[in-house]
């Protein structure tokens, strides 16, 4: 946050937290033009959002998103059983609720922090998935455990954490060698906060802040944009970002853990930006971590947004890179995800843009991303989009509209990784909606590398519904 004044850190749970003070703001006609949903600066009261991306069809493409799909509806059959192009059938999508209970608020909409967690796998075959838990947007006092074990027909809470009381955004969530490990920040300490809870005995759990050299680290004023991910075998990472006071260039800061303690924390400037956000990160096979994410230049309300890429060698410092928006007219604003193939190190990035599309970036392995920043295929009518694979084949792309579209999963023609994908050859299957309020999803999740070490071998994901209208529910989604 860049101030403390009276607790009103966050109305920034969701302003310049989430992206959603602009960049990351809803389409007006779906979301409803709540503007304290992405208003304020952290620290402040709430202001008046000035982004409303609206649906464009300037997209000429055939995938969701683009003009044949982007606007209306489509009536895409997902049961269908019969060989789609790409030679393989096309999938069934099931779905179940995994809560109605998750954190939201006229202040903040529900599908606050997408890049925090997803669906996680344990070693079992069991799905886990955390969901925060408070009275009001300035408190998140818990963390409620959610397990779906192998056959069960459904999800079930099993344990309840009790955060510190100065935690008030949601937490960062990676399950590791049987621990699920979440991370967030107690502004009132200024202690970065881990919980544990054994997956194998739920009845082990507790919360404490991060040690460094023995004693609980110190975190600056204005420490806010956690997040986490796995760097390897027993190895994790955990970030936040220094906002810069009064429009001044922040910091970024990391400590990273191979299992012996935490090490760190690694500072490094920023360059032009206030800050670095909404951070979406993935190791690469050599332990290093790339990332992608949101940078504001200036004082807030008149800065600028910008996607931004890095590459982070554990122990050194990071350097931003901007990607661009393909369009003169546009911006690139705001990381929508990241994957990285595991064997050529190729990165594929996705990057909302500043008129409600989502660019597609792809980096060969071992190249630099100067030669790499522009979009080579566009998805109009986008609010969220997420990748996931399972095991060695195809890349999936899961795509939340903007404008009352419904939610498309696009399966890669080919299981090629390290190369670009082909989006114009790829196969869109609309997701039915799971209830009400789920055209405009608010947020998509993924199991991912990013949150455990347990291979992903199945495509799953979660969604929350529409803003004020089912941001309250989570459902899970998989394919058969």
């Amino acid at each position: 946050m860049r101030a403390f004044v009276a607790m009103l850190v966050s109305l920034a749970a969701c302003n310049h937290a989430e992206g959603e003070r602009t960049s990351e703001s809803p389409d007006t006609t779906t979301f409803a033009a709540v503007a304290s949903d992405m208003s304020g600066e952290p620290g402040t009261s709430t202001g008046t959002s000035t982004d409303t991306p609206t649906t464009t069809t300037s997209d000429t493409s055939t995938a969701p998103g683009t003009t044949s799909l982007g606007v209306a509806t489509d009536t895409t059959d997902t049961t269908d059983t019969t060989t789609d192009t790409t030679g393989a059938a096309p999938p069934v999508v099931h779905t179940v609720q995994i809560t109605a209970d998750n954190r939201h608020y006229v202040e903040m909409h529900g599908g606050w922090g997408p890049h925090l967690r997803g669906p996680m796998r344990a070693a079992d075959d069991a799905l886990w998935f955390t969901v925060d838990a408070g009275e009001d947007v300035l408190h998140n006092r818990e963390i409620v455990y959610m397990r779906r074990g192998p056959g069960d027909p459904g999800w079930s809470e099993v344990a309840r954490g009790q955060h510190a009381a100065g935690v008030q955004q949601n937490a960062a969530s990676i399950l590791l060698d049987g621990v699920i490990y979440s991370y967030a920040v107690d502004i009132a300490a200024h202690r970065v906060q881990e919980c544990t809870l054994l997956v194998a005995d739920v009845a082990q759990h507790a919360c404490a802040p991060i040690l460094i050299s023995g004693q609980p680290h110190v975190t600056p004023a204005s420490s806010n944009y956690i997040g986490a991910a796995v760097l390897g075998a027993g190895w994790r990472i955990v970030w936040w970002t220094v906002v810069g006071e009064n429009g001044a260039p922040g910091e970024f800061h990391y400590t990273y853990n191979y299992g012996g303690g935490w090490n760190g924390p690694v500072v490094s400037g920023l360059g032009d930006a206030n800050d670095f956000a909404y951070v979406h990160a993935m190791r690469s096979a050599a332990g290093e971590l790339r990332l992608a994410g949101q940078a504001f230049t200036g004082k807030y309300p008149d800065g600028t947004y910008s996607a931004r890429v890095a590459d982070l060698v554990p122990g050194q410092p990071l350097a931003l890179i901007t990607l661009g928006s393909g369009d003169p007219m546009l911006v690139a604003q705001t990381a929508a995800d990241l994957w990285v193939d595991p064997v050529s190190d190729a990165v594929h990035v996705l990057a909302t843009r500043s008129d409600a599309s989502v660019g597609y970036y792809h980096r060969p392995g071992g190249a630099a991303w100067a030669a790499h920043g522009e979009p080579l295929h566009v998805f109009s009518d986008s609010y969220r989009a997420r990748w996931l694979r399972a095991g060695e084949g195809p890349l999936h792309l899961l795509r939340g509209s903007a404008g009352g579209a419904g939610i498309w999963l696009l399966r890669a023609a080919t299981p090629e990784v390290a190369g670009p994908v082909d989006w114009g050859l790829a196969e869109p299957f609309a997701v039915p909606a799971p209830a009400d309020g789920f055209g405009a999803p608010s947020a998509l999740f993924v199991e991912s590398p990013t949150y455990q070490a347990t291979p992903v071998a199945a495509i799953e994901f979660a969604m929350c519904g529409q803003y004020q209208i089912s941001d309250g529910q989570i459902w899970q989604g998989w394919l058969e």
